[in-house]
């Protein structure tokens, strides 16, 4: 199975407690992005994740990234994710994200679950 856009954005809702407030500005400030990234990323009809709200929360909350992409919980990822020295890098995230996508493959002419730019 692929990568679900909507299932991440139920996973990235389920973690931001300042967003079941409605506030949004204050939780983008707190991530360093965009509140339009923020927005986009967990927008509850058509969402699209960005990278650097994904690497923010796993960054910020400690949240294991592949939990947060998949679902599935992995407890070595989730350890380096919360590790005192740990820098959680956007091309770690892209080389997870990939991972997901050649384990799982991706249907052809389906969009990716996951937005590159912000």
């Amino acid at each position: 199975m692929p990568l679900d856009a909507r299932a991440i954005a139920t996973r990235l809702r389920s973690v931001l407690p300042s967003l079941r407030r409605g506030k949004f500005e204050a939780c983008a400030a707190r991530l360093g992005v965009s509140e339009v990234a923020l927005r986009m990323s967990i927008d509850p009809d058509e969402p699209h994740p960005t990278l650097e709200v994904v690497a923010a929360v796993v960054q910020h909350y400690g949240v294991d990234p592949c939990w947060l992409m998949s679902g599935e919980y992995d407890p070595a990822a989730h350890r380096a994710a919360i590790a005192d020295d740990s820098d959680v890098t956007k091309s770690e995230l892209l080389r997870l994200i990939a991972m997901q996508l050649l384990e799982r493959g991706t249907p052809p002419g389906q969009q990716p679950a996951i937005r590159l730019e912000a």
